[in-house]
């Protein structure tokens, strides 16, 4: 039980917030644009991770197929260690986020396989035991 609520919780929040951004990329384009200049990576990012952050969220939420849903997973963990490297080398704030976030991505990935089937592989059985 624990395992799930850790899976749900750590699943909904990380997609929620990027859910957010992909609003903030739709409603504000320029800001989204200025932003990404402002950290030093281009501003045409913003229209193609779009698209890629609906496919991340909606492998993950979905599963199905099970690898593509691990390539999220994957897709992700790198977005955020990008994501964190960029605030960081800039002096733009907001490296906090990228850290919760990381957190979370990666306490959902270690709890899918306990919450859901059928079982991811590499992952490791740290809450099989609270199931």
């Amino acid at each position: 039980m624990v395992a799930r609520i850790v899976y749900w919780v750590s699943t909904l929040a990380f997609c929620a917030f990027y859910a957010l951004s992909i609003y903030t990329y739709i409603s504000d384009p320029a800001g989204s644009a200025a932003g990404y200049a402002a950290v030093g990576y281009p501003a045409y990012l913003v229209s193609l991770m779009i698209f890629v952050k609906i496919a991340g969220i909606l492998a993950v939420l979905v599963r199905r197929p099970l690898g593509l849903a691990q390539l999220a997973y994957a897709g992700f963990f790198y977005h955020l260690i990008l994501a964190f490297s960029a605030h960081v080398t800039s002096g733009v704030p907001g490296f906090e986020i990228s850290v919760v976030l990381f957190v979370l991505v990666i306490l959902s990935w270690l709890s899918q396989n306990a919450a859901r089937g059928p079982g991811a592989a590499y992952v490791p059985n740290w809450f099989d035991r609270w199931a």
